[in-house]
């Protein structure tokens, strides 16, 4: 395994964005206190709670405390949620997984399985370095397999069979879910950055997003909606091509392909998302 420091990793990350603004990133660790306490699952509203720890709750809901989404970390570990999940279930991931991450006292080890497309597997282990970093010594020992692929693929159908010889399925992170599968969603790698096509990490982007839609009033802008993107990497997509205006139609869309590839060559001259914010 591959021991992996934060200042080696982090001053890689540093090099490749040079380009990008420095700045220090601003953040207030949570107080997540409020989440340890005993919880039952309610089929429809998720986690409930006895009504005295509720009312001890209001009481410190002033507090800076875990955001109320924390909680759907227990739907999304529900299907271990009789079973526990046990080395041989993490394992069996393994097929599927672009790299296996433990952290031990403090520490990540990283084997990689795959190569993962540009650099997604370096900006996330970066967002998992700057956990390590804003919460020394809270975070547990763990083993996790991680997909930096974008289709889910761990189905629902090939582990929901009756009886006691039911296979518990792997839990697998990757950047996407959906109701068929069980992947365990973990953030994009982009929030970091994208440098391949020049996305800013997510502080410096909304900063400029927000200059950008502050350009134009709602009620000047175009009376459409607005779409650029691949369309070739998900059927959804691709059927919104359909959408475009023609000479028989006008659906109020306008949709448009991105050519990455012209894109690098033009040095993202029309790609800029905070240059986009002009239609309603």
């Amino acid at each position: 395994m591959l021991s992996l420091l934060p200042k080696p990793i982090g001053a890689r990350i540093e090099v490749e964005l040079q380009n990008y603004p420095r700045k220090e990133v601003e953040f207030s660790p949570v107080n997540c206190t409020a989440y340890s306490r005993r919880e039952k699952w309610h089929s429809r509203r998720g986690p409930t709670i006895e009504k005295e720890e509720e009312d001890a709750i209001g009481e410190r809901q002033n507090e800076n405390t875990c955001p109320e989404y924390f909680q759907w970390i227990h739907e999304d570990l529900k299907p271990w949620a009789g079973t526990g999940i046990t080395r041989e279930m993490v394992e069996r991931g393994r097929g599927k997984a672009t790299f296996r991450l433990v952290i031990v006292g403090g520490r990540v080890y990283v084997e990689k399985y795959l190569e993962a497309y540009q650099r997604r597997d370096i900006f996330t282990l970066w967002g998992i370095l700057q956990l390590l970093r804003w919460y020394p010594d809270k975070i547990p020992d763990l083993d996790l397999m991680f997909s930096c692929e974008d289709q889910p693929n761990i189905f629902i159908g090939n582990y929901s069979g009756p009886g006691p010889n039911s296979m518990a399925p792997p839990p697998l992170f990757r950047y996407c879910g959906d109701d068929d599968t069980l992947d365990i969603v973990f953030p994009d790698w982009s929030f970091w950055g994208w440098p391949e096509i020049n996305i800013k990490p997510w502080e410096t982007l909304m900063k400029e997003l927000k200059e950008g839609n502050g350009r134009k009033k709602w009620i000047n802008r175009e009376n459409y909606a607005y779409w650029k993107g691949n369309a070739f990497i998900s059927m959804p997509r691709y059927k919104l091509l359909k959408c475009s205006r023609s000479t028989q139609h006008d659906w109020k869309a306008r949709v448009y392909m991105q050519d990455w590839h012209k894109e690098v060559k033009q040095g993202f001259k029309n790609s800029n998302l905070a240059d986009q914010c002009f239609s309603r």
